[in-house]
């Protein structure tokens, strides 16, 4: 217990160190960015990337769909599509700001690591076929991977260690994570993979026809499902049904867009509304205030 408490001071002081700025920092190695937020967060929509958080200090709830995914200091996240997450930041003060190191996930490398442990771990693998694969998991970070993600957080007061050893130690917590998980909600991700890139494929889809009208009888044709079947299984990896993600992702496309100096109307016929009245609504439905009224900064 002392040594991970020791471990996870020092994860709180390299974290710390490596964040001067509010919000997102980033660092020299691609898939890694740093976070600080010295203020709580009321509930706010924000459009999550696939990446793995790990949180040093403070306290984070996500809300999508009817689930509610806690995380503190010690936990990690994992998101492995774009999920329209609703966030809560608690704990925090700029005493004690919110402290997390995110990497970029790479469900692949995630899938080639698992075979690879599977090829050298002989301890029995229970992966149930019943339970649904989601697009979201948390879990606590043991001794290992806090340890690892001290060791990448070391590399970046170095160029040369970054750029030698981070890739080998990102590999390293993609096989803490799991190692850790060998029955768990991310074996069942893995093992139902097949159905998850059906799944990513249609989430693709809508991200790259923004301004286009998406139905579910198209998208269940692209991945070879029925309509019916199709419903079913993005609700079950995503817990949103297809046109409501599809709803929410073009409305975060809008706000970025905003933010980037585009005229709200303009905005929303990029997205695919014809009717600024509407689209108005829509937004401020999602995200509590009219278009022109949006911030110019992005959230934690």
């Amino acid at each position: 217990m002392a040594i991970q408490q020791a471990k996870m001071d020092e994860f709180i002081r390299l974290l710390a160190r490596h964040t001067p700025n509010e919000g997102v920092n980033t660092t020299i190695l691609d898939n890694m960015g740093l976070f600080r937020m010295s203020q709580p967060m009321e509930r706010t929509p924000i459009l999550y990337e696939p990446a793995i958080f790990m949180l040093g200090q403070g306290a984070k709830v996500c809300y999508l769909g009817d689930e509610v995914y806690k995380y503190d200091a010690g936990k990690y996240l994992i998101v492995f599509l774009p999920m329209p997450l609703e966030v809560t930041v608690t704990e925090v003060s700029p005493e004690y700001p919110a402290l997390m190191v995110g990497f970029r996930l790479n469900l692949s490398r995630l899938a080639s690591i698992s075979l690879r442990l599977d090829a050298v771990d002989a301890t029995p693998v229970h992966r149930s076929q019943n339970d649904d694969p989601s697009g979201i998991y948390t879990s606590s970070m043991d001794v290992g991977l806090l340890d690892a993600a001290i060791r990448i957080l070391r590399t970046l007061s170095d160029p040369v260690e970054a750029a030698m050893l981070g890739e080998a130690i990102l590999d390293e917590i993609y096989y803490r994570i799991l190692r850790e998980d060998r029955n768990g909600a991310l074996q069942t991700v893995l093992q139902r993979q097949a159905q998850i890139q059906q799944i990513a494929r249609a989430v693709d889809h809508i991200h790259r026809s923004m301004d286009q009208t998406i139905s579910v009888e198209a998208l269940a044709e692209m991945v070879n499902m029925s309509a019916t079947t199709f419903h079913r299984h993005f609700k079950e990896v995503m817990h949103l049904p297809p046109l409501q993600y599809a709803k929410s992702i073009k409305l975060h496309r809008a706000q970025a867009l905003i933010r980037g100096g585009k005229r709200a109307n303009e905005a929303g016929y990029m997205v695919g509304y014809t009717s600024p009245a509407q689209f108005s609504r829509e937004y401020k439905r999602q995200f509590g205030y009219a278009p022109s009224a949006t911030p110019i900064e992005g959230s934690f």
